[in-house]
Formats: C-alpha cells, structure tokens, sequence
C-alpha cells in the first residue's frame, strides 16, 4: 500500500517495527502487491498507538487495525517462493478490503513465532530473519543516488517510488552499494545484497498508471546483467532505535 514517513522507529530483528507484518492474500493465500494490483497505491497508511488507520482515498472510506493482540486461525500463505504462517485477522476487516478491491481477500498477520530465514546465499551469519517483505528486512537508498538518477531522467522521481526504510546524505551516489556494515546508535546492520528492481518504481500513485521511468534511465546506467540494481537490501545484528538526524556512527565500505 502506500508508504509511511516516520521521525523515528524501532528497528528489530525483521525489519522496522510494524512494516511488513501485515499482508493482503487472495484465495490461492498468495501475497498481492501493486506489480499485478496498482490500486493499492491507493491506500494510504496512518501508524497510531493502537492501530494502522487505512484509508482508501478514493472514497474516504477508513478501518482500524490493530498493532497487538492479533488472533485468529493460522494459514501458510505465499511470498514468491516462501511459505510462511500466518494469522487471518478479524474477518470483518479481511471483508473491509475486499470490498473495497473488489476480489475476495484476506488480511493476515505474521506472527513472532513464525521466523522466516532471509535467503542463505546473501545473510552474514546464516541466521538473520525477514518479515512478509521480498525479501530482505531493510533497504536503503543515498539521497545522492535519486539526485543522480533525476539529473537524468525526464521525468522527476521521488524518493518513495522506490520505498527505502533508510534514507542517508552525505555520501557519494551509489556508495551504498559497497555497504558492509552501518551503525547507528546501538543499531548494527550489514549490506547483503543490492537491490534488483521490479516495475513498482514506474507507477504513478497519484494516476495509477504505469510509465516506462524511472527503469528505462535506470537500465542505461545501473544495469548489471539482466537486473536493475537502485539500493542496498540490509540485515540486522542489533535492535535498537533509529531517528531522522541521527548521524552513522560506523559505516564500513568494501
């Protein structure tokens, strides 16, 4: 759905607290996502104390869901090739979006005892977990980086098209993709894998359609065989807490 902006979040072993825990499903327990469902750019998210506020904002139309405390039946569902358990939230929200999408879906939840490993070819120590994300708890993107692309591209692209948890300054374009390990305050993350992108950049949220930019300008300067790489995918070694300010206090480049 469409991204929040924080001042400052927990940041725990899958990820930030809250992103990605949640996920729409359809009758084959399939995970949806705007690559096939564009109109789910339309939803806009509000994180409370108690609840995400989701609002469709096309029609106003609104529903709460709960942080904590999340019951209901347990079913293995689908993200790309991961099987994983999950809870079914409250019916009635499950009905909130579907009709509001017009396909019958549910809402579930990812558990905390339900460990999804990230992918052993790209983790440091073999152990280091994922959310309902793709497939890497965290991503990040330089400010330098989208400067470099939009000194290129015809068309302006914010920074939210690509969807990076961390967003850093003061540092070369593209120098994140030599990240090894970046900490800030008590948190330690490490640089697995660079980010390959799909076509979810190229879609407007405001029209809902897509265009050929950012990838057709990616392509020409960021293609590595047949990928298009725009960011740096993290794990985490430690918890902690991360703000909008804070300054690195180790960042080691390979």
């Amino acid at each position: 759905m469409g991204g929040i902006s924080l001042k400052s979040s927990t940041v725990e072993m899958r990820g930030l607290k809250y992103d990605r825990r949640w996920m729409l499903v359809d009758e084959n327990n399939r995970f949806l996502s705007q690559r096939e469902q564009p109109f789910l750019s339309r939803f806009s998210l509000v994180l409370n104390d108690e609840f995400f506020t989701v609002t469709n904002n096309l029609n106003n139309e609104q529903v709460n869901i709960p942080l904590e405390k999340v019951s209901g039946k347990n079913k293995k569902v689908h993200v790309w090739e991961d099987e994983v358990l999950a809870t079914v939230v409250q019916s009635e929200i499950s009905m909130w979006f579907s009709n509001q999408i017009g396909q019958m879906v549910d809402l579930v939840y990812q558990p905390n005892e339900s460990i999804r490993p990230v992918d052993s070819n790209h983790t440091i120590t073999g152990e280091e977990q994922n959310s309902l994300s793709d497939g890497y708890p965290v991503l990040i993107i330089s400010e330098a980086s989208l400067e470099y692309l939009n000194s290129l591209c015809p068309e302006h692209i914010p920074m939210e098209r690509f969807r990076p948890n961390i967003v850093v300054k003061n540092i070369e374009a593209f120098e994140e993709d030599k990240l090894e390990k970046l900490c800030f305050n008590d948190v330690e993350l490490y640089g697995v894998k660079p980010c390959a992108r799909c076509n979810v950049p190229n879609l407007n949220p405001e029209t809902l359609m897509f265009s050929k930019e950012p990838s057709l300008t990616l392509s020409k300067i960021r293609k590595f065989g047949n990928k298009i790489l725009f960011g740096q995918n993290l794990v985490v070694h430690k918890i902690g807490r991360i703000n909008v300010g804070d300054k690195k206090s180790e960042f080691d480049l390979s």
